[in-house]
């Protein structure tokens, strides 16, 4: 580089490991390799007991722009995620998983791509147990979300943290991360709603589908849509709703009111109360057909229909086992 080149943009990886030791390599490998950035790789352990930490000792010995740090205690990956990202020097921030595989110029497309928005995101492309491609990418059956409406991450999340870039403002104006959330819908519900979420259409991240992942995204089988529990789906978007207010960013009001709504319909089993503050955000919904209107309608009997499930799930042959209507 010569003297009239401007330096390489700073970016902070933020790696939490926890008993990786199958595939960290390849990800450390990937993670290095990155291309015109100054890399800086930070990685937290949560308590591994097979040889994770020993891999990550010898990268470390071998490169000094990776140190690590292991967890007292085990603190599970949301909270792992945030004291990682805190220990990061950098002012854009990459959360980064133990067992993918980073394409090289993953963080320089997502640093052109962010300009001023808080955080932006590519799409990732899933592979095997084995690295192996499976032909099949998250944008091709998700509909990726983007812009500054926060709306529609109160009910759905397209952003994954490992393939995501974020500013430091946005990671210390919303700490600490609530209890229970994903740290990565979190992120992308509040970069919304402050300077805008961008969505880079490529596939930078090969996404590795195993028995051991953590998310079921991941999963080399991901459990059915119905196989997942009503009412912690609907709890999970509850407390979203009710700790998006407290930062004060944009639509918090339309949270709260939200969480209300939800709330009451939970308790007493009806939705067609909610219809009319559906309708009102109608335009702000996660897309579903195209059409505000009937993704309106969509959500209320999506809702309905998990809302009923959710109350099953409380009764006692749900408890039990026993059937259900």
């Amino acid at each position: 580089m010569s003297a009239a080149d401007p330096a390489p943009p700073q970016v902070s990886v933020a790696l939490c490991t926890y008993n990786g030791a199958d595939y960290l390599r390849e990800q450390l490998d990937s993670v290095l390799a990155q291309q015109d950035v100054d890399l800086e790789v930070v990685a937290l352990d949560d308590g591994s007991s097979d040889a994770t930490t020993a891999i990550l000792a010898d990268y470390a010995a071998r490169d000094p722009r990776l140190r690590w740090q292991r967890n007292e205690r085990n603190l599970g990956p949301t909270a792992s995620f945030e004291r990682a990202l805190s220990l990061c020097r950098g002012d854009l921030l990459a959360p980064c998983d133990q067992d993918d595989i980073w394409l090289p110029g993953k963080l320089a497309r997502l640093v052109a791509a962010i300009g001023s928005a808080d955080l932006a995101y590519c799409d990732s492309a899933y592979v095997d147990a084995e690295g192996r491609s499976l032909d099949q990418r998250i944008g091709q059956t998700t509909r990726m979300l983007s812009g500054t409406s926060p709306v529609p991450f109160l009910w759905t999340n397209t952003v994954s943290g490992h393939a995501s870039l974020l500013r430091r403002d946005l990671f210390e104006a919303v700490r600490p991360f609530p209890a229970g959330a994903y740290h990565d819908w979190w992120l992308a519900l509040c970069a919304a709603g402050r300077n805008g979420v961008v969505y880079v259409d490529a596939p930078l991240v090969r996404y590795r589908r195993h028995g051991a992942a953590f998310s079921p995204m991941g999963a080399s089988s991901p459990p059915p849509r119905d196989a997942v529990s009503s009412r912690l789906w609907l709890e999970h978007r509850l407390r979203l709703m009710r700790a998006y207010p407290h930062t004060g960013l944009r639509d918090a009001a339309a949270a709260s009111e939200l969480a209300v709504s939800l709330q009451r319909a939970l308790d007493t089993g009806h939705v067609l109360p909610m219809l009319p503050l559906l309708w009102r955000h109608r335009r702000a919904l996660p897309p579903w057909k195209g059409s505000p209107w009937v993704d309106a309608l969509k959500w209320q009997s999506r809702l309905a229909k998990k809302i009923r499930r959710a109350r099953r799930e409380e009764s006692p042959d749900a408890a039990t086992g026993g059937p259900s209507p």
